[in-house]
């Protein structure tokens, strides 16, 4: 069957034909997540700072970036008990412990998921264990109904703090042209429903930060959820963060070559509600 000989019945409607769904029936599109559970949520912090292969550096600063997004989650009501932090995990320890939660949470109560995976990383959605590599997309498999039913229907967040390649991107000066017309919306790709993927870089394109100060991603992130977490829907948030970071530019005396180099998160998103962080009473 082609998308042009297609029939759509939708839940909303008592008629097989979208075009007769009436203005009520399109306002049930705007639901919003449950965030009254007992729990906030539980989130995983993958904090990948020093590896087993020589060829790769030492990413100073992750720390920072993993304590400054703990006080962010607290913030926006996390319990500290129920997040969970790793340092230096190697590929199967983040595989196993994404796995296990799905195996041990049989009734989790609560408003979402979050993992945060700092490390190094490559193209085509490569992330590095301390001593070896893992698609991202395996580490999404262990949430996915299948592995986890648990969390069907609760919004799962991935935060990618990695390069995801070397192209160089000094962006590009605005025209006229340019200010008139409006922003074109970041990709978004279903990987999964219920599922919101937040990289720091597009791929195949580095990400950047400093030994001190940390990473310009985490850091943006982690600020604007502390300020505004429970006031405004995550989209608006993270569109927030995007500019935040678009905004900077890199220079460095050590790295030259990069001087002047642009960085754009990229936001995928398969959440099919509104989600906000508000205040629990």
């Amino acid at each position: 069957m082609t998308t042009t000989d297609a029939q759509c019945v939708s839940e909303y409607t008592t008629d097989d034909r979208f075009h007769q769904s009436t203005g009520e029936d399109l306002m049930k599109c705007f639901n919003k997540y449950d965030m009254t559970h007992k729990k906030r949520g539980v989130a995983y912090i993958f904090n990948n700072e020093n590896f087993q292969h020589s060829e790769l550096k030492t990413r100073l600063g992750s720390s920072k970036d993993a304590e400054d997004f703990k006080k962010a989650l607290i913030k926006l009501g996390f319990h500290k008990d129920d997040i969970n932090l790793y340092t230096d995990a190697t590929a199967e320890e983040m595989c196993g412990a994404l796995k296990q939660f799905g195996k041990k949470n049989s009734h989790p109560d609560l408003d979402c998921f979050i993992c945060a995976i700092l490390s190094h990383g490559d193209s085509d959605d490569l992330i590095y264990g301390y001593d070896d590599v893992v698609k991202l997309d395996k580490l999404l498999s262990y949430l996915r109904p299948g592995c986890c039913p648990s969390l069907t229907g609760v919004p799962k967040l991935f935060f990618v703090q990695a390069s995801r390649g070397s192209k160089i991107d000094f962006g590009i000066e605005k025209t006229d042209a340019d200010l008139l017309r409006n922003r074109e919306r970041a990709p978004k790709i279903p990987v999964m429903a219920d599922m919101l993927v937040v990289y720091s870089s597009c791929n195949e394109y580095p990400s950047f930060g400093n030994k001190e100060g940390g990473s310009w991603f985490m850091q943006a992130l982690s600020k604007i959820l502390m300020k505004y977490g429970n006031e405004y829907e995550i989209m608006k948030l993270l569109t927030a963060v995007s500019n935040y970071v678009a905004s900077l530019g890199f220079q460095s005396s050590d790295n030259s070559e990069y001087n002047g180099n642009k960085q754009m998160p990229q936001i995928m998103s398969t959440l099919i509600k509104e989600l906000k962080f508000q205040s629990k009473n």
